[in-house]
C-alpha cells in the first residue's frame, strides 16, 4: 500500500497489516466519523445513534460500504424493514444519520475512497450518494394522533384518577404510593409549564424563581429551563417559563413540602426535582413509562404520550386569550409557525368564538337600529313642530329641508 496523506491514514497506517482488514477498516471509518461529528460539538448520544445506524445497515447488507452490496436496493430494503415500526419523522432521522456517514466516507478530503481503492480495489461512490429518503415537504411530519392536545375530558380523566390511586396505595401501605405522588407533580409540571420530557426530568429545585409582578406565586412564579431542545451542534437552549395556573403552582408546593423530602430520609438532598427510589434522577424513558401507567389507568388511547401534555399547554394558553408571541416564548420555539403546529383549539372553543362574533354582530346591528330609530323620531318631532307653527300662522322654526 502506498502512502496516502490525509485523515484516513490517522486510522489506517500505511504498511501495517491487519488481521481482518475489511472489519478493521469499517470500524476505523466509524471512529473517524465519530471524531468528525464530535468536532461539530454534537452530543455523545447523537454520535452514538449515528454509529448504530451505520452498523445496522452493514448487517443488513452483509457487506461493507465500499462493496457492491451497498446499492439502491439495500437502502430500499433497509427502509422497508423500518417502515412499519417507526414514525415518518424517525425514519427520516435514521436516513439522514446514514446519509451523513456516507457523505463523510465519500468525501475526498478524508481520503477514505483512496484507502479503500488501494486496500480492496473498489469504492462504491455512486451508491453512497444515492439515498432514498422520506420527503420533508412540510415542517411537521409527525403522527397527527400521537402528538395532539388532550381534550378537557381526557385531562380530567388523567389527573382525576391519580389522587384516588395515591390514596389507595397509601391505605394499603404500598411502596408505590411515594412514586405515584411524585408522578402527580411530574405530570402537572409537564402540563402546567409546557415542558418536554428531558426538560422536566432534569429539573432541580433551584430552577424555581420568584417574580416581583407575581407575588401570589411566591417562590414558584417562574421556572428556569436549562435543558431545552438544542440546535445541531449547540448546547441546550435556556428559557424562563412564567407560571400561569395557580392550581399547578399549588400542586408543586405540596409536592416539595410533603412528598419530595421522603425520598431523602436516608441520604443527602442532591437538589433533583423528581428523584427515584434508586437515588437517581428520573430518566426520559421512565417519564414515558410512568405516563403510560397513568394513561392505561385512565383508559386513554394507547397512542398518546407525555408530549401531548405540551401540546395541551399551548392549546389552553391560546384558548385563554394569551398573546401568540408570549406562548411561543413560553415553550421555547424559534418561530411562531412551530407553535401553530402545537395548537388545536377545541370545538367548544371555536363554537364559543363564533357565538361571540355573532352576538357582537347582532349587538352592533341593534345599536345601529336604535340610533336610526332615534334619528327618525327627532325628524318626526321637527316636522310636527313645523306643521303646528304653519297652522297657527306663526313663522316656521328650524324647518328641515328634505330632498
Amino acid at each position: 500500500m502506498s502512502t496516502v496523506p490525509g485523515v484516513a491514514t490517522l486510522h489506517v497506517v500505511p504498511g501495517v497489516s491487519m488481521l481482518r482488514p475489511a472489519e478493521a477498516v469499517f470500524e476505523k471509518t466509524l471512529q473517524g466519523f465519530a471524531d468528525h461529528q464530535r468536532a461539530r460539538r454534537l452530543s455523545k448520544d447523537t454520535v452514538r445513534q449515528r454509529l448504530r445506524i451505520a452498523r445496522q445497515v452493514r448487517v443488513v447488507a452483509d457487506g461493507y460500504p465500499w462493496e457492491p452490496a451497498w446499492n439502491r436496493g439495500l437502502f430500499d430494503r433497509w427502509s422497508a424493514m423500518l417502515a412499519d415500526s417507526v414514525a415518518d419523522s424517525t425514519m427520516r432521522k435514521y436516513q439522514n444519520d446514514l446519509a451523513l456517514y456516507l457523505a463523510y466516507l465519500s468525501d475526498p478530503a478524508y481520503e477514505w475512497p483512496q484507502v479503500c481503492q488501494e486496500l480492496f480495489g473498489r469504492f462504491n461512490s455512486f451508491a453512497l450518494r444515492d439515498l432514498n429518503a422520506v420527503r420533508h415537504a412540510q415542517e411537521y411530519i409527525g403522527r397527527p394522533s400521537g402528538n395532539r392536545p388532550l381534550t378537557r375530558e381526557e385531562i380530567r380523566r388523567l389527573f382525576g384518577c391519580m389522587e384516588p390511586e395515591i390514596q389507595r396505595l397509601r391505605t394499603e401501605g404500598h411502596k408505590g404510593a411515594l412514586t405515584a405522588a411524585r408522578d402527580l407533580a411530574l405530570l402537572t409540571t409537564l402540563y402546567g409549564w409546557g415542558l418536554r420530557r428531558r426538560e422536566a426530568a432534569r429539573l432541580e429545585t433551584h430552577d424555581w424563581r420568584r417574580q416581583a409582578k407575581l407575588p401570589e406565586f411566591g417562590d414558584h412564579a417562574a421556572l428556569a429551563v436549562r435543558w431545552g431542545k438544542p440546535s445541531a451542534g449547540q448546547p441546550p437552549r435556556r428559557r424562563m417559563v412564567i407560571s400561569v395556573w395557580p392550581w399547578a403552582v399549588q400542586t408543586v408546593r405540596v409536592y416539595l413540602a410533603n412528598v419530595r423530602p421522603l425520598f431523602y430520609v436516608d441520604r443527602e438532598d442532591d437538589g433533583v426535582m423528581f428523584p427515584t427510589e434508586r437515588d437517581e434522577m428520573i430518566s426520559e424513558r421512565a417519564v414515558n413509562q410512568r405516563f403510560q401507567h397513568w394513561r392505561e389507568l385512565a383508559g386513554l388511547p394507547d397512542y398518546l404520550g407525555p408530549h401531548c401534555l405540551r401540546h395541551t399547554y399551548v392549546t389552553r394558553l391560546i384558548e385563554s386569550g394569551y398573546d401568540g408571541q408570549f406562548v411561543t416564548d413560553q415553550v421555547g420555539h424559534s418561530h411562531a409557525a412551530t407553535t401553530a403546529i402545537y395548537t388545536a383549539v377545541s370545538s367548544e372553543f371555536k363554537n364559543l368564538k363564533v357565538r361571540e362574533h355573532l352576538d357582537a354582530a347582532e349587538e352592533a346591528a341593534l345599536q345601529r337600529g336604535f340610533a336610526m330609530a332615534e334619528t327618525e323620531a327627532e325628524m318626526d318631532d321637527d316636522f310636527s313642530d313645523d306643521i303646528t307653527d304653519h297652522a297657527s300662522g306663526e313663522p316656521a322654526r328650524g324647518r328641515r329641508r328634505v330632498r
